[in-house]
């Protein structure tokens, strides 16, 4: 029993719509094109105003997170730098950015390795990044318990103008209770920006 070739179909029917516009008079075509990229835009805003209705939880991808048992019971902060964080924004450009994680681990602590798979399961995520650093944060949050986790998320330039996002778990609107207060004079531009990975 023979099995047609989709691909053979689709070449087929690509030949035969060249065909067709190559017939048309010129202005006729111009306005073939228009009516594509008309609905071609129009489609793309209808999923992204889909996508502002998500939950946080449809970009989650705490499922690639590992953690393992604090060695110590002793206090003390952990600083992760990543330098090289990508996704697709939500006019399906690429967005390049970096990410600091202040981390002061409860009961849990980060495996790096997956930390690192985790980052990277983003480069084809269709995310505002408003939204994404609230992903990371709250994804975070639930595998690790940390006693505190600051979140930062500075964005490359795009258009002359760069933006910084940061989330912290001391914060009392965000559920916690101000006990370090380090973050209530943070006058620095970036928080990670002027000193570099070599002075965090």
């Amino acid at each position: 029993m023979s099995q047609t070739n989709p691909h053979a179909e689709q070449d087929a029917l690509y030949s035969q719509v060249l065909d067709g516009l190559r017939q048309l008079p010129k202005d006729a075509r111009k306005k073939a094109f228009a009516t594509l990229k008309r609905e071609r835009v129009v489609a793309e805003a209808k999923a992204t105003e889909e996508l502002r209705t998500f939950p946080n939880s449809h970009w989650s991808k705490a499922h690639l997170l590992e953690r393992i048992p604090n060695p110590t019971g002793a206090a003390y902060e952990q600083k992760i730098l990543i330098p090289e964080f990508t996704f697709v924004g939500v006019k399906s450009q690429p967005d390049f950015g970096e990410m600091l994680l202040t981390f002061y681990p409860n009961e849990w602590t980060i495996e790096l390795k997956s930390l690192k798979v985790y980052k990277d399961a983003f480069r084809d995520s269709v995310v505002s990044y408003e939204r994404l650093c609230n992903v990371v944060y709250e994804d975070l949050v639930a595998v690790y318990q940390p006693l505190r986790l600051r979140t930062m998320m500075i964005m490359r330039p795009r258009g002359g103008i760069s933006s910084c996002l940061t989330i912290d778990s001391d914060w009392k609107i965000r559920g916690g209770s101000e006990d370090f207060n380090d973050w209530q004079n943070n006058t620095d531009r970036f928080g990670f920006e002027i000193h570099g990975a070599l002075r965090l």
